[in-house]
C-alpha cells in the first residue's frame, strides 16, 4: 500500500525525513501556478531536494488558470520550464 500527501508553500517547511518515517511513501509537489515562472512555489525547489533525499516517489502539479487553449499552453510551458 503506498500513502502520498500532497504539498505546496503553504505547508511551510517540512521535515522530510520525519515524513518518510511516518509511512508515506510519495508526495506530490506543487511546482507552481499561474502563468508566469514568477509564480513557483515559494517551496518546490526545496521540498523536491528533500523530499527525494528522504527517499519519497515524487509527482509534480501545476495549479492553472487557463479559461483558454492558448493560456493553458501558456501555463504548460511555464510548468515544464520550472
Amino acid at each position: 500500500m503506498s500513502n502520498w500527501i500532497d504539498v505546496s508553500a503553504h505547508n511551510g517547511v517540512i521535515d522530510w525525513a520525519c515524513v518518510a518515517a511516518s509511512g508515506v511513501t510519495g508526495a506530490i509537489l506543487r511546482a507552481g501556478y499561474g502563468a508566469e515562472a514568477s509564480q513557483q512555489d515559494a517551496q518546490f525547489e526545496a521540498n523536491v531536494k528533500a523530499a527525494a533525499t528522504a527517499g519519497l516517489e515524487l509527482g509534480v502539479y501545476w495549479f492553472h488558470y487557463a479559461d483558454s487553449v492558448e493560456r493553458m499552453l501558456r501555463e504548460w510551458a511555464v510548468c515544464k520550464k520550472i
